[in-house]
């Protein structure tokens, strides 16, 4: 089992996934957001084919609040919460497509437009294994 991250934006759905240990997310796939339906069917054939057992989501929230994209993006999760029965985690993604150009320029990426939404999405997902890793060590 594996888990999906998705950054959501109006043009295009930069997807990573974990591995079955939930230890390494690494990016996946661009999808073209032509509708919301077609995403949101993806994203369903997605969660079948990799046995998907949650998924985390990049909520663009700043400093001054909900935004045009926040609001497009929890209207996606409204959407996938009707289709799937997958866990949905909301995680805070301000600053993660500055972080992704710059991890991409760094590694000598020459297309970065190419694959910019996988690593946003590849850095949501493992803000949130690092997460759940703190949590562990505290608990245990």
């Amino acid at each position: 089992m594996r888990i999906l991250s998705i950054d959501y934006g109006e043009k295009r759905i930069g997807l990573a996934v974990s591995d079955e240990k939930e230890t390494l997310a690494s990016r996946f796939l661009t999808l073209e957001n032509k509708s919301l339906k077609n995403s949101v069917e993806e994203i369903k054939r997605i969660i079948s084919e990799k046995e998907i057992k949650k998924i985390t989501i990049g909520i663009p929230v700043g400093f001054k609040g909900e935004s045009e994209q926040t609001k497009m993006t929890r209207k996606f999760i409204g959407e996938l919460k009707k289709n799937v029965d997958t866990p949905i985690v909301e995680i805070n993604e301000v600053f993660t497509s500055k972080m992704a150009e710059e991890n991409l320029r760094e590694s000598g990426v020459k297309d970065i437009k190419k694959i910019i939404d996988q690593e946003a999405a590849r850095i949501i997902l493992e803000s949130y294994l690092d997460e759940k890793l703190s949590i562990n060590e505290l608990t245990n």
